[in-house]
């Protein structure tokens, strides 16, 4: 497995333009989701971590606290580092991470095209299939 350096960064740090702008080139830029929906009200209360793979930042994610679930959410991979293992690398980080603070679980909303990655994770899919941001997603959770 490929190996990842997360850090953790909160909505008000410096850092957080790098956020923005990997959020920029993977949703808007390549996925053609609407700039407004890049950003919510909640990313000022997430925990976001930027992931490198020791030189170079490779992507980012926020996990959104709902009790003792927790919410993968606006997970971002750039396209050159995709297919290396950093993603699988970064959840398997994350979710020791999470589990050690006690939450018992950890819930996402897939886009329908890549909830196999989230398999290999260990996810599995819940519901139907519906649309967000006009892209069909997928409820899939792990249970800690």
């Amino acid at each position: 497995m490929s190996e990842i350096i997360i850090i953790k960064l909160n909505f008000n740090d410096n850092d957080f333009s790098i956020i923005k702008n990997i959020r920029n080139e993977v949703f808007f830029t390549e996925l053609g989701i609407s700039q407004s929906k890049l950003f919510d009200e909640y990313d000022e209360s997430c925990d976001h971590f930027l992931m490198f793979d020791g030189i170079n930042v490779i992507g980012s994610v926020r996990f959104l606290k709902m009790d003792q679930i927790i919410k993968l959410e606006r997970m971002a991979i750039l396209k050159k580092y995709r297919g290396k293992n950093y993603g699988k690398n970064c959840i398997s980080q994350l979710k020791e991470y999470y589990d050690v603070l006690g939450y018992t679980r950890i819930v996402l909303d897939s886009i329908y095209s890549v909830k196999n990655f989230y398999r290999k994770c260990g996810f599995i899919e819940e519901g139907k299939i519906f649309r967000r941001v006009g892209i069909d997603h997928i409820r899939m959770s792990f249970t800690m």
